[in-house]
Parts: C-alpha cells; structure tokens; sequence
C-alpha cells in the first residue's frame, strides 16, 4: 500500500511538532524517517498511522483519503495497520500465545484459526515452542519478536516501527531487522520505520526522509543519501555512523578537513595512489571503512590533504573526476 502526505502540519499550542511536509511513501519498501530527539518523528508516525488528526494537510493510502474519516471507517481503515514500539507493550498478565492472540480476538476471530495462525506467527519470527512462555521469562529481542508476530496477527498492509530496535543490543538490533527484511518481502508489506539511529536506516531500510525541527530536509534512496548526502543533518548522521560502526575504522580522534564518498567499483580502485602519483598530493587518513548500504558497497575515508592549496585543487579536481564524492568541513552546501 503506498502513503502519501500533502502538507501535514501539526502544532501543540506554540510547540510546532510537524510542519508542511509532504512525502511519497511506496508500496512494498521499507521506508525510514530519521531524525534528533524532539524532530517531530513520532508525531509524524502518529499522524500517518491515524492515532492523531493533523491541524491542517492530507494523508492518503493507496488513492483514498484517511485523515477524514468517520470514526467507524477509521476503526475499519486501522485495521490495515500493525504497529511497533520500542517497549513492546506486551500484556505481563498473557504468554507469548495470548499476546499474539490478542488482536485477534478483539476482532472477532474464530477460535480454531487464531490457534493456527498464532503457531504460525510464532513459527515466522523465530519462537517455535515458546507460545507458553510468560513474557517475563523472555529477553528484550523474543519480547520484540512476540510484538512482531502480535502487530502481523490480523494480517496488515502497513507496519509501522517507532524506535523498534533502541532498546535493544547491537546484535540483537541486527536479527530483529533481517527479520524484519524478511517479513517485508514475504507479506509484501509497506514498513515505516522511525528512528535516530542511521545503522537502522543503513541495514534495513529502501528510502529514507531525514527529519528537522517538523520538516522533511532530505529524502531518496539510501544509497544516494550515504553517497551524496546533501543536509547538514544527514551528514551529522553519517558522521555519527562513521565514528562507531565496526565496518569503519577510526585511527585518529581529530577530525579530517575532507570527508570522501566512494560508491560500487571505485571502493576497489586504488584512487588515492593514482591521484598523488599524479598531483603530488599528500594524504592523511583519518579514518576509512566500507559499508553495505542496501547492497551495494559505500567507501567512507576522512582525511586531509596537502601539502598546498594549488595540489590541494588539483587533488580534488582528480577526484571528483574519479567520482568520487568530497565534502569540506565548513564548505557553503558542504559539497566540493
């Protein structure tokens, strides 16, 4: 199911949570919407899940209107949709099985396919033989799992995220996501994933809107936007990525003047070396990794460059002729 959103504002008194943004969210992809704390991020997701109205803007999924719905078109619409949060809001008193079972019931299930397919559900996120167990005697990622199959159990068009996996550990953070992924292509879902965290983005997601103070300042491809990263923010993201991921390695707590970008083949391609031998230039690395971004490789290298301004030009010049993407601590747009 695609969403659309045409100039959703939403404020509280004077706190300005959304304002004016307007996004295409595809059908059948895992859509990420990053951003700091207090960006807006889970007002957004509240709106395009219809849990709030907006002030003032349209929210369509697939060609119909959403947001102005009668309360009982709602109730019907809501349906479509699984949700996720970041504290899994289990039920203590239930096991694994009744957890899961619950939507179900709500709805008015029969009770012979709600035992069939909560065996399924179980079976989908990895929890085969561990229905009966309590919810306290799980760890943080079988709990998130349990909410998984709970969000999947009346068979939704749409699963949304909000901060899934920021409780959990970094190993554990990487299996709820390859579930995740592999839910997504199996049920042909539309994910909304929200978060803070640009691994999450890097590991799961097709496209992603980076979010600022209630607007979209920034959205594409995840490739792209890792590749050619044109807001601040986003760059303050990947930076973020580029200190503490364990595919990038850092060697120097000082910062690089230059931040290099390379994409696909050239992550292989000696381009350093072809470029001092022809400029003379002189490089100090910083830090430099590869990273998978949605299947293909993305080189990350912070340096500096010398030993002067005029071999410092023609380096660049090289190697942005090589493709290779520059960005400039304190440059105008951020781009050489």
């Amino acid at each position: 199911m695609e969403i659309r959103l045409k100039g959703l504002k939403k404020h509280y008194g004077t706190l300005l949570a959304v304002e004016d943004v307007s996004l295409d969210i595809p059908s059948n992809t895992i859509f990420g919407i990053i951003g700091k704390s207090g960006a807006g991020k889970s007002t957004l997701v509240r709106l395009i899940s219809m849990l709030e109205s907006p002030d003032s803007g349209e929210v369509y999924y697939d060609d119909k209107r959403v947001d102005t719905l009668s309360k009982g078109e709602l109730i019907e619409e809501r349906r479509k949709i699984g949700m996720i949060f970041q504290t899994f809001n289990l039920l203590s008193s239930r096991n694994a099985r009744r957890n899961i079972a619950y939507p179900m019931e709500i709805c008015g299930m029969k009770k012979d396919y709600i035992e069939k397919r909560v065996e399924e559900l179980l079976d989908i996120v990895g929890l085969s033989g561990r229905g009966d167990a309590p919810i306290s005697t799980l760890s943080g990622g079988q709990k998130q799992r349990v909410a998984i199959a709970r969000a999947l159990a009346v068979n939704p068009e749409i699963l949304f995220c909000d901060e899934a996996t920021s409780a959990l550990d970094p190993q554990t953070t990487r299996s709820i996501l390859a579930l995740l992924k592999e839910i997504q292509k199996k049920m042909n879902l539309t994910v909304v994933m929200i978060t803070h965290q640009m691994e999450v983005v890097r590991d799961a997601c097709d496209f992603v809107a980076v979010l600022d103070q209630g607007r979209i300042v920034e959205t594409g491809n995840v490739a792209d936007v890792f590749a050619h990263p044109r807001n601040d923010v986003t760059k303050d993201f990947l930076s973020s990525v580029t200190n503490v991921s364990e595919s990038v390695v850092r060697w120097s707590q000082e910062n690089g003047h230059y931040t290099l970008r390379f994409r696909g083949n050239s992550t292989d391609e000696p381009i350093l070396s072809e470029v001092a031998n022809a400029t003379g230039a002189l490089f100090n690395i910083r830090a430099a990794g590869v990273q998978s971004v949605d299947g293909e490789e993305m080189g990350v290298m912070v340096l500096d460059i010398g030993p002067s301004a005029d071999i410092v030009r023609r380096a660049i010049e090289e190697l942005v002729n090589r493709g290779v993407i520059i960005e400039e601590e304190g440059a105008t747009g951020g781009v050489v």
